[in-house]
């Protein structure tokens, strides 16, 4: 297996994963959580980033744009993440893949064209790409894995640093400001940039609402279960008041399917979270695993799941909540909801609440943690360049980084048209216009961020309060405000008192995920999990040992030894 891994990127990273524990590293404050997680400065073997200006004649940035005597093709990753009702169609072509034509694209003879990447399966398609030679010039994804690994597959080629801080100076710049100019390298050598994550060490943006009137109905003062054993009982009064199928449910598949975050030990087994605790491969064979799906075991057993969750999609499960059939829903928090904007036309007299992380850690006796989450790093995208893309190409491809990155094209991205996506208040603050639907310029998921992921992850103005009311869904008859805050309050409360962790990072491509992870997670995976989800509740033990086992043998213990391997040969994040 190649093992190459480059010393100043793990030690950077090394940092990362302490701070995430709260033992080293500044990390947010309440006096200081506008910032995200920072780490120190690359280790003394780590490259120094080098400040050397620009020849005179050549004009860093933007301002030294020519256009290209001949028109160059720019091929740009886009998530397609199928969710037609909470945005565009078309990620490929539309109101706003036109406007970056018009204003980036034809001012410097550059066809741009974007390439749907499907947001569940993103390695297949890649794979695919990579096997008919057409990857798209500026390769991208969240997580550090995944590019190591199109590193060492030979997806990408280096990157020429010198010319990257000319062409794209303000990207650098941000990256420079964040703390991310120490994970550019892969073997030695320079393959990818990175944006920026804010707020990092939470991940607040990601909410679960909940019918507080159902709770209500049901006797209770509306406040959210506080664990899973407390929410049983809620279901079940909730069924005997007509509510069927409360936890409504679809099939599960895909990178991030089934995360136990929730259900773990804490503080955590240091070795177990090295080799089971990626999210990406459903890590069954685990307690925390066990402790999940007896978890939908019992939901389904006692009639709380659609009997037929397996043949369902997530539409199945918006038009449940839409349609007043379901007790909750999760979804990332943007100014623009059309499934909330859809369940209040439905159901004018609903009110929702929103599920509030405890600020102390929360401990179920007998499903384990209520409150634990996945929390992000200070990564947003990676971008990465493809191995077949000339140098007028990668040109192009660090142009459009630079173009993205300068203010008034990105707060056009994020915010949109005056008058149209946004407008001003009374202090100057844009707010998004709640209900976009029918517009031709409709933004895209989650206010268009995957058309602007390459510089951040979700807009900031740089102080949390600001943010949250930027993103508050709008137009709505609640305001969620104060329960989003009070959420990301929470969570960087668990996160700074070591609660919770970042995922392990490994310093190199597991060839051993690239072998087994889509089998496991694709095709495996969801055929075990549905078996155990429907047995019988007294013959899930003994079945989980035996899928368990088939599941180690279907290649799980080789990506369980291989990350084991890393771990033990210092080539991984530690936990302490």
């Amino acid at each position: 297996m190649k093992k190459k891994v480059l010393a100043s990127i793990l030690a950077a990273s090394m940092v990362m994963g302490l701070a995430a524990c709260g033992n080293n590293g500044p990390v947010p404050t309440a006096s200081d959580d506008s910032q995200p997680a920072q780490t120190e400065a690359p280790a003394a073997d780590a490259p120094a980033a080098d400040t050397a200006e620009a020849p005179a004649d050549v004009v860093p940035g933007v301002d030294g744009f020519e256009p290209f005597a001949d028109q160059v093709t720019l091929r740009v990753a886009v998530y397609d993440r199928g969710d037609n009702g909470n945005g565009c169609s078309d990620v490929e072509n539309n109101y706003w893949t036109n406007w970056v034509q018009e204003n980036f694209g034809d001012k410097y003879n550059i066809k741009v064209e974007y390439v749907g990447i499907t947001r569940s399966d993103v390695m297949t398609d890649y794979a695919m790409l990579a096997s008919t030679n057409t990857l798209p010039t500026l390769c991208m994804e969240y997580d550090y894995d995944k590019l190591a690994t199109w590193a060492s597959d030979g997806y990408l080629q280096p990157i020429d640093l010198e010319q990257f801080k000319t062409i794209a100076p303000t990207y650098w710049a941000n990256m420079e400001e964040n703390g991310l100019t120490g994970y550019t390298q892969f073997d030695g050598e320079d393959y990818i940039v990175l944006g920026k994550r804010p707020y990092g060490n939470t991940n607040y943006t990601f909410v679960t609402w909940y019918r507080k009137d159902w709770l209500k109905e049901a006797g209770y003062d509306g406040s959210y279960p506080a664990t899973n054993t407390e929410l049983l009982e809620a279901l079940g009064k909730m069924v005997e008041n007509g509510h069927q199928y409360p936890m409504s449910g679809s099939k599960v598949a895909g990178a991030g399917a089934d995360q136990n975050y929730s259900f773990r030990d804490y503080p955590q087994d240091e070795l177990t979270w090295a080799t089971t605790g990626d999210y990406q491969v459903p890590a069954l064979s685990t307690e925390a695993q066990k402790r999940l799906l007896k978890w939908n075991n019992e939901l389904y057993n006692d009639g709380y799941l659609n009997p037929e969750y397996y043949l369902r999609s997530t539409d199945d499960v918006n038009a449940d909540f839409i349609n007043g059939k379901a007790f909750q829903w999760s979804g990332y928090v943007s100014s623009t909801m059309d499934v909330l904007n859809s369940f209040y036309e439905t159901n004018p007299d609903a009110e929702l609440g929103v599920v509030v992380c405890d600020s102390k850690f929360v401990q179920d006796p007998t499903w384990g943690s209520s409150n634990a989450f996945r929390p992000n790093n200070i990564f947003g995208a990676m971008v990465g360049f493809a191995n077949n893309a000339t140098p007028d190409e990668v040109k192009a491809g660090e142009m459009y980084l630079e173009w993205m990155a300068q203010d008034e094209n990105l707060f056009t991205m994020t915010w949109g048209i005056e008058g149209v996506n946004f407008n001003y208040d009374e202090n100057g603050n844009p707010v998004a216009v709640g209900d976009q639907s029918g517009l031709p310029e409709q933004q895209g998921h989650n206010n268009n961020v995957d058309y602007w992921m390459v510089v951040t992850a979700s807009k900031s103005f740089g102080d949390i309060e600001s943010d949250i009311k930027a993103i508050n869904p709008q137009g709505l008859p609640q305001d969620f405000y104060e329960d989003i805050l009070a959420n990301y309050k929470g969570q960087l409360a668990l996160y700074e008192s070591g609660s919770v962790n970042v995922d392990c990072l490994f310093g190199g491509a597991l060839e051993s995920v690239t072998e087994y992870g889509t089998s496991l997670k694709e095709e495996i995976y969801p055929e075990y999990r549905d078996q155990l989800v429907m047995c019988k509740p007294d013959e899930f033990d003994a079945l989980y040992d035996e899928l368990s086992q088939k599941y180690l043998d279907a290649g799980y213990q080789e990506i369980i030894d291989e990350r084991q391997e890393m771990f033990e040969a210092g080539e991984t994040t530690k936990l302490q």
